[in-house]
């Protein structure tokens, strides 16, 4: 038998004292020196296996997490676009943006009858269109999935004009041909290419037009109060040059070609927007609508008139077939027909006929200006010599002038020096005669606009 000393008895004793204690303290879990092992009892029950760290705070797909709390995501609202049909054949520029101002997305669900793709719908066929408008939202706003249905219609359904219930028409087609032929006739004068009429892009001009004749007002941006309001209207109007004349007496020769004119010679307008996108080296195609109110309270009638200028062009780099050099109003031998001494010269450089958004390199700020009688050399009087790079017509650059004391059936030669291109100085040059001496004159600008008010913008 193995005997043992009072000091060794009383060591064994605070051993397992000591070993009691500790096994107490890993039960418990307190205090952070002690471990259980991964087979105990003890370790099974406590899930943090006696751990201090708090658990990551896990929130649904409908919430986000902000200061270690669970919010709810924001729902995106959207005011319906407001369609009631679509022409078989037409081509629509459709988008919307949701009230957080994102924009929406869209595609068809019925391909067949209508097709969506790059920011335009086209109605294909005869049918209910469904239309899918998605947002994939973002971290603290709900994703937006909805559709809409609008019917596509036959295109003759709508042949007959009935502003009473918001029907605007068509063109007849001695109009398509007066508009196209005219304005063809003007790029003419400045060896411009011609454009084609695009049939497709018609009903959102007949619709803007519609909105101008029965409100008896005109804006690029109508809204919901306006009377027969459809977004399609409000893509014609933003899309296009537009004209609105109250007339005071009978409009029996008012036509498209008189539109034309008054576009092109800005009448009481600052900024030849609208002659920039008529003499467009770019514009490829175009589109007219006209619709005339005859039973306006303003006047005996009110007349709206819409061409299409712009398009949602895929691509940035497009291009024309016209090549580099000046692009004047007014140039060589030109109408009086097209011409008001009242209003603006203009001239625009084109650098860059393979990128239409590469001509903004064009600066006009050092640049001396000279108009010269060439019959007597006399250097002449002009004024109020202004200049931009806003992409009207999408030619980023204009330079403008006013010559009123001009003198028909004179040539002019204009200079146009130190313009800058891309940092090198160039020289332009070219002449300009007003003709009016043909023995086919129609009335002039100033003496067209006699008896109505006119408004271009």
């Amino acid at each position: 038998m193995m005997k043992h000393s009072k000091s060794g008895m009383q060591s064994i004793r605070t051993s397992t004292l000591m070993l009691a204690i500790s096994m107490a303290m890993a039960g418990c879990g307190g205090g952070g020196g002690g471990s259980s092992s991964s087979g105990s009892a003890s370790g099974a029950e406590d899930s943090n296996n006696g751990g201090t760290s708090p658990q990551p705070v896990t929130c649904s797909e409908t919430q986000y997490l902000q200061e270690g709390i669970c919010k709810n995501k924001t729902a995106q609202r959207f005011e319906p676009l407001q369609l009631q049909r679509f022409l078989k054949g037409q081509a629509y520029q459709l988008n919307l943006k949701t009230d957080q101002d994102l924009a929406l997305s869209f595609s068809s669900e019925s391909p067949s009858i209508c097709d969506f793709e790059q920011g335009e719908l086209k109605a294909l066929d005869l049918g209910k269109c469904t239309l899918k408008l998605t947002q994939a939202g973002t971290s603290q706003l709900l994703p937006v999935n909805s559709t809409m249905v609008v019917d596509v219609i036959e295109n003759d359904a709508e042949e007959h004009k009935d502003l009473n219930a918001c029907q605007a028409g068509r063109p007849s087609e001695a109009e398509r041909q007066l508009f196209i032929n005219t304005l063809n006739e003007i790029r003419a004068l400045h060896n411009l290419p011609k454009v084609r009429y695009d049939q497709a892009y018609e009903d959102q001009m007949m619709q803007a037009s519609m909105l101008l004749a029965v409100n008896e007002k005109t804006s690029h941006y109508p809204d919901r109060t306006w009377r027969c309001f459809s977004d399609i209207g409000y893509q014609g109007a933003s899309t296009s040059n537009l004209n609105f004349v109250q007339a005071y007496q009978p409009l029996a020769s008012y036509g498209a070609d008189t539109h034309l004119i008054n576009w092109l010679i800005e009448k009481n307008s600052s900024s030849i927007g609208h002659r920039r996108h008529i003499l467009s080296p770019f514009l490829s195609k175009t589109a007219y609508g006209e619709v005339s109110n005859t039973e306006a309270k303003s006047v005996p009638t009110i007349l709206g008139a819409a061409m299409k200028v712009v398009y949602p062009y895929a691509s940035q780099t497009l291009s024309t077939t016209m090549p580099k050099g000046v692009i004047a109003y007014p140039y060589h031998v030109y109408p009086k027909k097209f011409f008001a001494k009242t209003e603006p010269l203009s001239l625009s450089i084109l650098v860059n006929p393979q990128n239409a958004y590469a001509n903004n390199t064009v600066d006009f700020s050092q640049v001396k200006l000279t108009v010269t009688r060439r019959d007597n050399q006399h250097i002449q009087t002009i004024s109020n010599i202004q200049y931009d790079n806003i992409s009207y017509g999408l030619v980023a650059n204009n330079l403008q002038f006013h010559f009123s004391a001009m003198e028909y059936n004179v040539i002019y030669d204009v200079n146009v020096q130190h313009v800058m291109v891309d940092g090198k100085a160039e020289d332009y040059a070219y002449w300009f005669k007003v003709d009016d001496q043909s023995g086919e004159q129609r009335l002039s600008g100033e003496q067209r606009s006699a008896g109505e008010s006119s408004h271009e913008i």
